[in-house]
């Protein structure tokens, strides 16, 4: 047995893929049609296994910087012709995991006219300005495919939006790569494809190899952020609660693997709102029923995501937990008591405890007094364990100090990084 925790690279990258574009059925399998063409590319250019990797990293993750459905969405149909801002933010979220630094300039250039390449000097000859290049001429092209129709009868429209392009924004030398990939009916079929993002795993394009708990803790940050960094009031809630679920967890005596899997969850437990829209994420006022529906998706959502990586079978069931109750009132399963472990309960209680002492855009934030209050009456109404709700109370100080630490660090980081991208 692993004393320390473990998680599948390939999984996670794949997985988090995947779930971006779950936000809108316009969106469907963007990410992952962008990585397959790519990858087809990346074959016909005669690329090695290492250079594959980098590229089809930038491809899965290419719209990463786009944090809102509604900001993929624009991006995607063309309706927001603003490209630098979505591109900057996803260079800079990838600089932050080691792992994925090396297909940063691939997702910073992805929507740089080769033009403007050749006048700062650099070819195709930079592996960047190439990767760039595929990753623009996938994505340009499967933005081009209409849902409604027939792949097979988009063939020649389809062509001859990439060649509009060859000279401007596609240096020639990879719209003729293209040419050779997409000359037959296989191409266009595997494209579209509804079991396309299985069959891509299938081909061993990353690595599937077990990252230590250093390496998974990197990775999970840059998705967290890629959640929280949406708008300015949750730009610190994923590490506020991973901080405060482990000093309560810490506490209890948990062992330190289930520290890092409570950590990695707490970080990662609200990405299922990849799927909530601004307008209802953002909302200064109450929620209607439809709208609080929605939202009810997120932890269901974040568990689906989550349980397909090998090694985050703890973490996506405390993850998808983090609404539940003890007493079944909870969402999304209806979870009781019985049905609920340690971890789960300790997320639950510190992801309560933070969003109480956060501001909204429709409350002021909550004091000590109030927030400790609001615990020990939801544990008087069934709603909390009490024993977990008094770790928490019992070293109050010491814990706000933790998150308090850890949110300040994250807080920085985004002011100086981040919040002037726009």
């Amino acid at each position: 047995m692993w004393r320390h925790l473990t998680a599948n690279f390939a999984d996670l990258i794949f997985s988090v893929s995947e779930a971006m574009d779950l936000a809108d059925t316009v969106l469907a399998d963007h990410q992952i049609r962008t990585a397959f063409v790519a990858a087809e590319l990346a074959r016909a250019a005669g690329l090695d296994f290492e250079q594959t990797e980098r590229l089809i990293i930038a491809a899965l993750l290419h719209d990463i910087g786009a944090l809102s459905p509604e900001a993929k969405i624009g991006v995607h149909s063309g309706l927001d012709q603003r490209f630098d801002p979505h591109c900057l933010r996803g260079g800079k979220l990838l600089r932050e995991a080691s792992w994925l630094v090396p297909a940063a300039a691939i997702v910073e250039w992805h929507h740089t006219p080769i033009k403007k390449h050749l006048e700062a000097g650099r070819s195709l000859a930079d592996f960047d300005v190439l990767g760039a290049q595929i990753v623009c001429l996938a994505d340009h092209l499967e933005q081009a495919i209409r849902r409604d129709t027939f792949i097979l009868r988009q063939v020649d429209e389809l062509r001859a939006t990439v060649h509009q392009f060859a000279g401007t924004l596609l240096h020639a030398d990879v719209v003729a790569l293209f040419d050779q990939v997409s000359g037959n009916d296989c191409f266009w079929l595997e494209l579209v494809a509804r079991d396309l993002g299985q069959q891509l795993r299938k081909r061993n394009l990353l690595r599937s190899v077990s990252l230590d708990h250093a390496a998974a803790r990197a990775l999970a940050g840059v998705f967290k952020d890629m959640t929280d960094f949406r708008v300015g009031f949750t730009v610190t809630h994923s590490t506020g609660v991973a901080a405060c679920a482990c000093g309560i967890g810490e506490v209890l005596g948990l062992v330190e693997k289930e520290l890092q899997q409570l950590e990695l969850a707490g970080l990662v437990h609200d990405i299922g709102k990849l799927v909530v829209p601004n307008a209802i994420f953002c909302k200064p006022a109450k929620l209607t029923p439809e709208e609080y529906a929605v939202i009810r998706q997120h932890a269901y959502c974040s568990y689906q995501i989550l349980s397909r990586v090998r090694g985050f079978e703890k973490v996506a069931k405390w993850a998808g937990h983090h609404h539940e109750r003890l007493d079944g009132s909870g969402y999304c399963r209806g979870a009781k008591t019985a049905d609920l472990d340690l971890g789960a309960i300790v997320l639950g209680v510190a992801d309560t405890a933070v969003a109480m002492a956060e501001r909204r855009p429709y409350r002021e934030p909550g004091n000590s007094s109030a927030v400790l209050g609001e615990l020990r009456a939801m544990a008087g109404r069934g709603l909390l364990d009490i024993l977990v709700v008094e770790a928490l109370a019992d070293n109050y100080p010491s814990i706000s100090g933790r998150i308090q630490a850890a949110r300040a660090e994250v807080e920085t980081r985004y002011r100086n990084h981040y919040a002037m991208i726009s």
